[in-house]
């Protein structure tokens, strides 16, 4: 018995099936893969780029930390460059979470000592 009988795939319908690429580096993606097997990222995540003035990057940063589908906060200077990449994690409530942002708070406010514009890039998840 062959299962096959019937069955016409043509090489025109296969190159009609979207092929994901990493958003970083553009590497065509395994059909199920969570991390780019190239650069490491992970897929599914959203991207948003803030651009803030010193004096208000602890606030943006605290009002960005509110929100439960943020994964990682990065933070860098005028010329791109990574000052701080701050990975989020929810414990079981959120004031557990703000304590844990305490050390970084601190660090962002020696930052923002140092720079006068940053750009803050927010990883999410699109689902929750």
């Amino acid at each position: 018995m062959s299962f096959s009988k019937g069955l016409k795939i043509s090489k025109h319908d296969i190159s009609k099936i979207p092929m994901v690429k990493c958003g970083e580096c553009k590497t065509e993606l395994p059909e199920a893969a969570r991390f780019c097997p190239n650069c490491g990222t992970q897929i599914g995540l959203e991207k948003d780029v803030y651009d803030v003035s010193a004096g208000g990057l602890v606030g943006k940063v605290k009002e960005i930390f509110q929100d439960a589908r943020v994964k990682r906060i990065i933070v860098k200077d005028e010329s791109g460059k990574v000052l701080l990449s701050i990975p989020v994690t929810w414990g079981a409530a959120g004031a557990v979470a703000m304590i844990t942002l305490a050390p970084w708070l601190a660090a962002l406010g020696v930052i923002a000592g140092i720079v006068t514009r940053c750009k803050l890039e927010v990883e999410k998840s699109r689902d929750i």
